[in-house]
């Protein structure tokens, strides 16, 4: 599948449909009507499924792909056929999570919003006076890169120049600099900004949530024809380094099982009883913990201990909402 995971979702949003409406698609077909070549079709075949599922599932739980005789078919699971009819937590729960993505700049934020009206009214009157009560009763704060992530990619289009205020973490302090923004991605949760640098006379990564200032400037600048924020991301920038900031977890049962296919195999070790202990980069705090939740009792966080009583702490708050929540009352 596309690196690009924008890419790879528009990919997963013509395919789908298409093949869904005409069963038996010829590979030569969907080439034509994608624009892909056969190798980059078989590619998504066989990569499209994994968009599905969580664990303990399989993803073919969800979506079955098989090709016959160069004839692609698809089948959905039973629960696809029929409309989802939502109680009020598992509304809330696609809500808050359609929250968050709802203050994250992205090329899906319209549809992120139909969505969400459309699960309000797939409820009933009375259901929906409960589902708003209990969204009223959870804050969430905004995006912290959202305005300057904004205000970024405004001076890219205009190719001006920034003077920011950035703090490094490395050096714990605060410095002033003049920036040329070449490209922004984000990795691990957070917005990245690469721009040639007046400090160090270089093109180089800063973390968006760190610049906490900036200036746009009247003077211009080019960004080079052979930029591609694509090969800066699988630079070493965004490669945790031996050294740098990671978490052993201890990971048991079917977590164990899904763990093990999403860990680099160098960061893996199985023990005998079957669990796996692992390596896990920890690229920022609340990108680990979300990572990490949905494993359940399945992991347990062994060290750093300030990391491990953190996730104490996040499921002791999560338990204590849901004891307190509107929506079970």
């Amino acid at each position: 599948m596309s690196r690009d995971p924008y890419q790879g979702v528009r990919h997963a949003l013509t395919i789908i449909p298409l093949i869904q409406a005409r069963q038996g698609i010829t590979i030569d077909e969907l080439m034509v009507a994608t624009g892909l070549d056969e190798s980059q079709i078989r590619d998504e075949l066989q990569s499209l499924v994994m968009l599905c599922g969580v664990p303990p599932y399989s993803p073919n739980n969800y979506v079955s792909l098989w090709i016959e005789e160069r004839q692609i078919y698809i089948r959905f699971a039973e629960q696809f056929e029929r409309p989802v009819r939502l109680v009020v937590p598992e509304a809330l729960a696609l809500l808050l999570a359609l929250r968050r993505l709802d203050v994250r700049e992205h090329p899906y934020r319209d549809a992120v919003r139909r969505l969400q009206d459309k699960i309000r009214e797939a409820l009933g009157p009375e259901a929906s006076l409960e589902l708003q009560k209990a969204e009223k009763a959870i804050r969430m704060g905004d995006h912290p890169g959202r305005g300057r992530v904004r205000q970024l990619r405004d001076a890219m289009a205009q190719c001006r120049e920034l003077r920011i205020t950035y703090w490094s973490a490395h050096r714990s302090a605060l410095s002033k600099r003049v920036i040329q923004p070449y490209g922004m991605t984000e990795f691990g949760g957070d917005w990245y900004v690469v721009a040639h640098d007046s400090v160090r006379k270089k093109a180089v990564t800063f973390r968006v949530d760190r610049i906490r200032d900036a200036e746009l400037l009247e003077s211009e600048y080019e960004i080079p024809d052979d930029f591609d924020i694509q090969a800066w991301r699988d630079a070493s920038d965004f490669t945790p380094a031996p050294g740098k900031t990671a978490a052993r977890v201890l990971f048991r049962g079917m977590g164990a099982r899904f763990a093990r296919e999403q860990l680099p195999r160098r960061d893996v070790k199985d023990l005998p009883d079957g669990s796996l202990l692992a390596r896990v980069p920890v690229r920022s705090e609340a990108w680990f913990i979300s990572w990490l939740l949905p494993f359940g009792s399945d992991a347990e966080v062994i060290e750093p201990l300030d990391l491990r009583e953190r996730v104490a702490d996040t499921c002791r708050r999560i338990l204590e909402f849901y004891d307190e929540s509107p929506a079970s009352a």
